[in-house]
């Protein structure tokens, strides 16, 4: 019952999780028909965003698109109501919006929910944390301090594990006079998600190609949008987050896995069981019970045995499981919850594998038994009929080698994780502080002023060895890209691009390996001086960057004189290779455009300097909360969901490996109770404790190193297919296999070594005596 519990509550969690993902946009109606645009570059790259105009023009040119609209961020914008200010992630779309996603509202009218220029749709979270449990619609919000929305829709209660990730919801009407709007809104900037409705059995390959022909007709020379590709709305969060795929595939396979290391150990029990229960089946078929009778007995004596577990495995899942689940996977995809009204069919797909293995483990063995000649049965020579021992001991490899291939991907995994949290990557990340300065200042010159006035305490510190200002750190660079051309080499190369201070580099400690570093007296910010990473320089082809300048084609364009050349560093995680990378220079006193302050102190004193740091910015008046870290926490951030990944399958390992052990332990007890006489007459003999020990165990362990030598090619194949998606990775090693084996069998030697002792030292006498 133990074993069925904790098995079951785990079933029950993982296909949880996988139901709510899979459920989250079901909200949504006629989904299937909702395709995007998708965006594919010359170098090969993509992403989701594509020309704003471009569905004006889809609208009008293809009878096959029913409504579209853009969906895209543009600002996080401050709402102000009863004195007090919120920012939540927000969303600006087109009034046919509803048109397309059918989303349903609590409160509010979908037709008309878009169409004012300042109307605003909220997520009922959101609504609820304005305005309580009163219907908001009609009420004003001061948005951006300035403008007076009207609530015009509060949405039903949206899945975290759904599509849609905004909280606030704005028309792009209110964009139409923005002036950076304006200048972003052409064929050649790729800033705006798009969606659109389809007629059933529409024609996509006709619709790409005229997709296509739009973007080539009206992009400028020099363009890297090379053409647009059409992807089904229901593929959009595995299109946007790959590793989700991973893991819901994960998740079922471990369910799965555990299911059948139930299954198989309910059966060897069962099977174990009835060998001793042969003459009382012998006995009930004299007096006059059917085979039938006899089944439908054992059936209810394991549907008992499963759905008592299932009643406890719940209340595990509840309190236990789905609690340490969230806190798992939570930060990147949202907290779930279970509801029993809506979440019914969760609660009846338990309740239905409960019944499937209920007639499986108890059917399969008495059909056998019930069988044996009343004969045979009622003089209790079983020995004569003969066990099906490869069928049992298959199904204990079978269980072995899952907890093992379990433990082999749960070291490889941990290794890959250790491998890039350790790795060199190219900057110096102890003992630097790094604070977010983009704090949204209420009032921006006293803001500069007390800023300055901090940068100079920060340098006069003994203890502070560098302070830079800077747009974006290793860990949360922007996906600014500029497709630079050189004329010489005629090489169009796609460089993603930031900003930062004279002292960036030193802070992190990334060497200069041509040129020089930015010079605060050397640089003027309004001459763009940059410097590259020697990625870019091998994209360009260069050996040198004497005269060398960064611009686009045309005769127009900004010239941007390369000043320098640092060493390639990591700026992201090691799951992607490194990419040309060009820093453009920006004077370290300009705060608001600025994302980050970053402080090299010497070890030890940390502390003191970010306490100093706090301090002052609690001193100036801004809407967001100064929030500040160390580098290394940041850095490690990164991984926190493949650590997700890894807890989860040593979970499953721990779970397949203990559920097995507990089935061990109850054939070996079976086991010792069938050879009760054996054993004594053997201690009789002379026999020792080991050498009884060995005697109960030695099969099970043999049966253990099978199930090994079959895990490990699986464990590799697996591991080694995975470690090809990342562009820094671990080689697998054979002590990593080596390891799951000696793991594997000192818990099976010390499950079956309780229960085999406790058999060896019983005393001989009373072993003789037993009938």
């Amino acid at each position: 019952m133990i074993g069925l519990s904790i098995g079951i509550s785990s079933v029950l969690t993982l296909l949880f999780s996988v139901y709510a993902y899979y459920n989250a946009d079901s909200p949504i109606p006629n989904k299937e028909h909702i395709f995007y645009a998708k965006t594919i570059l010359t170098d090969g790259n993509d992403y989701n965003e594509v020309p704003y105009p471009l569905l004006d023009r889809i609208l009008n040119s293809s009878p096959d698109v029913i409504a579209g609209t853009h969906l895209h961020s543009w600002n996080t914008m401050w709402l102000a109501s009863n004195g007090k200010d919120f920012q939540n992630n927000t969303s600006y779309a087109d009034p046919e919006f509803f048109e397309v996603f059918d989303l349903p509202l609590k409160y509010g009218n979908k037709t008309t929910a878009l169409k004012e220029k300042y109307s605003i749709v909220l997520t009922d979270k959101v609504s609820k944390q304005i305005f309580g449990d009163i219907n908001p619609v009609g009420k004003t919000i001061v948005g951006a301090d300035t403008l007076n929305l009207k609530v015009t829709g509060v949405f039903e209660p949206i899945s975290p594990y759904s599509s849609f990730r905004f909280e606030v919801l704005l028309p792009n009407t209110i964009l139409e006079t923005n002036a950076s709007f304006i200048a972003q809104n052409n064929w050649d900037n790729t800033f705006s998600p798009t969606y659109f409705k389809m007629k059933p059995n529409s024609d996509l390959t006709k619709l790409k190609t005229s997709i296509t022909e739009l973007i080539i007709g009206n992009r400028t020379e020099g363009s890297p949008i090379a053409e647009m590709k059409i992807i089904p709305f229901t593929d959009f969060r595995t299109d946007a987050i790959p590793v989700v795929d991973i893991i819901i595939t994960s998740s079922i396979a471990a369910a799965l896995f555990i299911l059948l290391i139930i299954l198989v150990n309910l059966l060897n029990l069962n099977t174990s069981t009835m060998l001793s229960r042969t003459k009382t089946i012998a006995v009930r078929k004299v007096l006059g019970s059917d085979k039938k009778g006899l089944i439908l007995q054992y059936c209810i004596e394991n549907g008992i045995l499963v759905f008592v577990s299932i009643l406890i495995s719940m209340l595990l899942f509840f309190t236990i499981n789905l609690p340490r689940f969230n806190d798992t996977f939570g930060p990147e995809f949202g907290r779930i919850s279970f509801n029993l009204i809506e979440d019914y069919p969760v609660i009846l797909g338990i309740i239905f594998i409960g019944i499937i293995a209920t007639l499986v483990v108890s059917i399969l063995p008495s059909l056998r038994f019930v069988k044996i000649p009343v004969t045979l049965g009622i003089k209790g020579k079983i020995q004569q009929v003969k066990s099906n021992f490869l069928l049992r001991n298959s199904f204990i490899i079978l269980q072995f080698t899952i907890a093992i291939l379990c433990i082999s991907v749960a070291i490889i995994l941990n290794r890959q994780i250790g491998f890039m949290k350790n790795a060199d990557l190219g900057f110096e990340r102890a003992n630097v502080l790094v604070g977010n300065i983009d704090l949204d200042y209420k009032n921006f010159d006293v803001a500069q002023s007390k800023f300055n006035a901090l940068l100079n305490e920060l340098e006069s510190n003994p203890y502070v060895k560098s302070v830079s200002t800077s747009q974006a750190v290793p860990s949360e660079y922007y996906f600014n890209y500029t497709t630079y051309y050189d004329k010489a080499s005629n090489r169009d190369v796609r460089i993603r691009r930031s900003y930062a201070d004279e002292s960036y580099f030193k802070t992190l400690g990334i060497p200069i390996t041509k040129g020089r570093n930015f010079n605060k007296n050397l640089d003027q910010a309004d001459e763009y001086p940059v410097i590259i990473n020697e990625a870019a320089l091998k994209a360009f082809g260069w050996k040198t960057i004497d005269g060398k300048t960064l611009g686009s084609k045309g005769e127009n364009s900004i010239k941007q004189p390369i000043v320098g050349v640092v060493k390639d560093f990591h700026y992201q995680d090691l799951q992607n290779a490194i990419e040309p990378l060009v820093h453009i220079y920006r004077d370290r006193k300009t705060l608001n455009k600025h994302r980050f302050l970053t402080v090299r102190v010497q070890e030890g004193h940390e502390a003191n300097i970010e306490k100093m740091i706090t301090t002052a910015f609690e001193n100036i008046p801004s809407r967001k909360t100064y929030i500040q870290s160390r580098l290394t926490d940041k850095v490690s951030g990164q991984y926190l969901l493949i650590e997700g990944i890894l807890k989860s399958v040593s979970i499953t390992a721990i779970l397949a490996i203990f559920i097995s052990c507990l089935g061990l332990f109850g054939l070996i007890s079976f086991s010792a109770k069938r050879r009760v006489k054996e054993i004594g007459v053997r201690k009789v003999l002379g026999a020792g404790v080991t050498k009884i020990v060995l005697l109960l165990s030695k099969d099970y362990i043999f049966l253990v190193g099978i199930a090994a030598l079959i895990a490990f090619p699986l464990a590799w194949y697996a591991m080694n297919s995975w470690l090809n998606g990342f562009a820094y990775s671990i080689s697998i090693k054979w002590w990593m296999f080596g390891l799951a084996a000696v793991i594997a069998v000192c818990i099976t030697s010390f499950t079956l070594g309780i229960r085999a002792i406790k058999s060896a030292m019983a005393n001989p006498i009373n072993s003789l005596r037993t009938e």
